[in-house]
């Protein structure tokens, strides 16, 4: 469900853009910032491979050492399922508030999903980030507007609101706010477009299930209750769930802002 997940649309969506206001071809270092499993490089390499010179770098860059064991675990899979292109892909630990791994000037292409709307200082990290962009490089961020599985991970809070741990989203998801970051920091040719995304489910449980568990901010709080509260949380989720979708194979929707812009 995360391969297939709700990162899928927006990745492709920055890949097809970002490629557009500056052709992949000419790409000197491409960086999936806050990669997680790597939606974004899929995105930008099962395309757009045999695009990329053979001197130009591919790295998914997070400062979680989880997630880019997740990375590299995708990059593995990929290269068993016979996806090559993945073997240039390599991975960096960095925060995106400074950027401290990566040189000035030195990244053609900065993609960043669903990164910036969760960062504790935006303005900072975007700074950075225009910072290591070479002159005329592109930055593109998604940030999440709303969603229905967001909705249903803020369930376990009806069951126990005195766990309210919910990382909650900064200033930096609305096109105005977005707009005014990107400004602020210098950049050009700024354009913020809203598409949907989506999670697909066949099975009630499953997908509840995954919200509560694989979902960050909902794990944090499930981890602190007990297992009845557990399924009493998961009772609810699924009565509503199948209120909104009575029938199945269904798709759970959400919103996301993608902004683009030059350095």
């Amino acid at each position: 469900m995360i391969a297939a997940g709700p990162g899928v649309v927006p990745a492709k969506h920055m890949a097809e853009h970002a490629d557009a206001l500056l052709p992949f071809s000419q790409a000197t270092t491409i960086v999936d910032m806050g990669c997680g499993p790597g939606q974004v490089t899929n995105a930008v390499l099962e395309v757009y491979h045999s695009h990329l010179t053979s001197s130009t770098k591919v790295i998914g860059a997070d400062n979680n050492g989880q997630m880019l064991d997740q990375y590299n675990s995708r990059k593995k899979m990929e290269i068993e399922k016979g996806n090559s292109y993945w073997e240039r892909a390599d991975t960096l630990k960095v925060d995106v508030h400074d950027c401290a791994a990566l040189e000035d000037n030195s990244v053609s292409h900065m993609l960043c999903g669903f990164v910036l709307f969760l960062v504790p200082d935006p303005g900072q990290a975007i700074a950075a980030l225009k910072r290591v962009l070479t002159p005329g490089g592109v930055l593109a961020m998604s940030s999440m507007l709303d969603s229905e599985w967001v909705k249903l991970s803020m369930y376990p809070l009806q069951v126990r609101p005195d766990l309210s741990t919910f990382t909650k989203p900064n200033d930096c998801s609305s096109r105005e706010d977005v707009t005014n970051h990107l400004k602020n920091a210098g950049f050009k040719d700024i354009e913020v477009i809203e598409v949907e995304n989506y999670m697909a489910f066949d099975n009630y449980e499953t997908v509840c299930r995954f919200i509560l568990n694989k979902l960050p901010t909902a794990a944090r709080v499930i981890s602190q209750m007990t297992n009845e509260e557990i399924m009493k949380t998961q009772d609810k989720m699924l009565a509503d769930l199948k209120t909104w979708y009575p029938t199945l194979p269904a798709k759970l929707v959400g919103k996301v802002n993608i902004a683009y812009c030059h350095k």
